[in-house]
């Protein structure tokens, strides 16, 4: 360690003393001369002293110049003691100061860039996004979420969302326990500032950081009042199309209905076939129109069925009897198994009920290879009645197992293409079991066949099942229900 300037400051101070001393022993005779020669070294140490420590003034000055923010501070010490060693100590330290503040910069720059795509991101996203932290605060909005909700930035930042916005699934209310807690994907309904009102669907996705990034999930808020605006456009064009094609094709099918029963003598066999080929063409697109026309009564909610007690037997005999002919053009066996034991009433719509048999026993013949089988099988139990419709033919894809019952949805398979539909069958047939408080499924394998069952229920259950505001008297009109 340099010692440099203890030993000047040690040297000034002997030669003081020594040179005290010897006023002290030479020239003591003289008082005045010994006290002005004693001032005189004093006077003489004292300055050799500040000029020792005026580096220090320097280092101080620079200390507080660089504590002020001055990073470029430096200081210029050439004593050739410890002053000089700490100067070249601060400089460098100086240096790294202003090194880390200008990184520093750099990074606050980089981190403001950031920030400024990511609120032009968020701003440019059309859904809505909430960033909750754990306590469920909102810690980050966007300007499609502050629309939704009707509250500012300002009003959102740090606020529990509980207290701000409620989301209802039908009578339920959903709070932030629940879709933060685990993925969450629903239809809600939202209501936010002064009750404003909004059909959203809720995504949630739950954050794997950690406590001290403080964000626990982030919540995605899908605008559905446009979907649902263009959902009524098109059920009004089907409406209006429909029945605007269904007039003019009552009065064809009518007016080729009378030819061919008045002409039936009076044309060739060639004409006549031309004319019956007409009007099962007629027929055809009524059917099309007409299964267009439920559709639209399903989708709006007004589709109506008529709820009365009924005998099953003879319902399920009537439609297998009028369908055996049908199989037996493709040589396919149609068979009808019903318990010994007389079945018991079930409550439901009998034109109804007749329409979803008619349905699922024409689908398995179509799909069944000459001869093949399809059987009819009924079971009950204390609240229902089961009927299975099974076939032995061509089967259903597993991947297309879980769409079968969708709107327009139609098996992409090159061995089903020996019939044509347009998809809405099973929709159709769906809703009226569903109307009718029952359930329907479909189990298959391809290539061996499939079964379609469905249940309605028995008159021994409780009279609250059935909602008298939702059965109403009014039966629909339907045509043929082919997929």
């Amino acid at each position: 360690m340099h010692s440099t300037l203890l030993v000047k400051i040690a040297s000034v101070i002997t030669l003081g003393v020594l040179t005290s001393l010897f006023i002290a022993l030479f020239l003591s005779q003289n008082i005045i001369f010994s006290a002005a020669a004693g001032i005189l070294v004093i006077c003489i140490a004292n300055t050799i002293i500040y000029f020792l420590l005026k580096p220090l003034r320097k280092l101080v000055n620079s200390f507080e110049s660089l504590g002020r923010g001055n990073f470029n501070q430096r200081v210029d010490i050439r004593s050739g003691d410890e002053f000089e060693t700490i100067g070249k100590h601060f400089n460098e330290m100086a240096d790294t100061v202003a090194k880390a503040c200008q990184s520093l910069e750099r990074e606050k720059d980089i981190a403001i860039a950031k920030e400024s795509k990511l609120s032009e991101v968020l701003s440019s996203i059309v859904d809505g996004v909430i960033a909750l932290d754990f306590n469920k605060n909102i810690i980050l909005s966007n300007k499609a979420a502050e629309e939704l909700t009707g509250y500012g930035e300002q009003e959102l930042q740090g606020q529990s969302i509980d207290r701000l916005i409620h989301l209802f699934d039908g009578q339920e209310e959903v709070i932030s326990k629940a879709y933060c807690q685990t993925s969450f994907n629903k239809s809600v309904k939202l209501i936010g500032k002064n009750g404003k009102q909004a059909g959203i669907n809720l995504l949630s996705s739950r954050s794997n950081q950690t406590v001290q990034t403080n964000l626990s999930c982030v919540l995605i808020l899908h605008d559905l009042s446009k979907e649902e605006e263009l959902e009524r456009m098109k059920l009004d064009f089907v409406s209006m199309a429909s029945h605007e094609l269904k007039t003019p094709l009552t009065s064809i099918i009518g007016y080729l209905s009378v030819f061919v029963s008045e002409n039936k003598g009076k044309i060739t066999k060639e004409e006549l076939k031309l004319v019956e080929r007409s009007l099962a063409s007629s027929q055809q697109l009524f059917n099309l129109v007409q299964n267009l026309l439920n559709v639209n009564k399903i989708e709006r909610d007004q589709m109506s069925v008529s709820i009365e007690i009924l005998d099953y037997s003879p319902i399920l005999s009537k439609a297998v009897e009028e369908l055996k002919n049908q199989a037996g053009l493709k040589n396919i066996v149609l068979a009808l198994d019903i318990p010994s034991a007389p079945l018991p009433k079930i409550l439901g719509d009998r034109m109804r009920i007749e329409e979803v048999i008619t349905n699922l026993i024409n689908n398995a013949v179509s799909y069944t290879n000459p001869g093949g089988k399809v059987e009819v099988t009924v079971s009950t139990s204390p609240n229902e009645v089961t009927t299975t419709v099974a076939d032995n033919g061509v089967g259903i894809p597993k991947e297309a197992l879980p769409h079968l019952f969708n709107k327009f949805f139609r098996v992409s398979n090159a061995s089903q293409q020996m019939s044509k539909g347009t998809g809405l069958g099973l929709y159709i047939t769906k809703s009226i079991i569903e109307k009718l408080n029952g359930k329907i499924w479909v189990e298959s394998e391809f290539g061996k066949g499939s079964k379609f069952t469905f249940t309605l229920p028995l008159t021994s259950q409780t009279a609250g099942l059935l909602n008298s505001n939702q059965f109403t008297n009014q039966a629909i009109q339907s045509g043929a229900l082919n997929y």
